[in-house]
């Protein structure tokens, strides 16, 4: 994904939501999509997991970046 499109995509949102990202592990990806969630925030007190959860329930917005999902090999 380009710039362009990122700012195409993010201008479409609501510009108070939360932004998010994966948690945890290492390496960079290209972003693939880009869309609004909802999330419970604070749920892992782990430094390992990520703080908030993606959950139809939950009562914030968030823009999701996501990038490619890997499977192993």
């Amino acid at each position: 994904m380009k710039v362009k499109d990122l700012i195409t995509l993010l201008s479409q949102m609501p510009t108070d939501a939360n932004v998010i990202i994966e948690g945890y592990e290492g390496g960079v990806d290209d972003v693939v999509k880009v869309g609004l969630v909802k999330i419970k925030k604070d749920v892992n007190s782990k430094w390992y997991y990520g703080k908030y959860v993606i959950d139809e329930e939950g009562d914030v917005q968030a823009v999701f970046i996501e990038g490619e999902e890997r499977q192993a090999k």
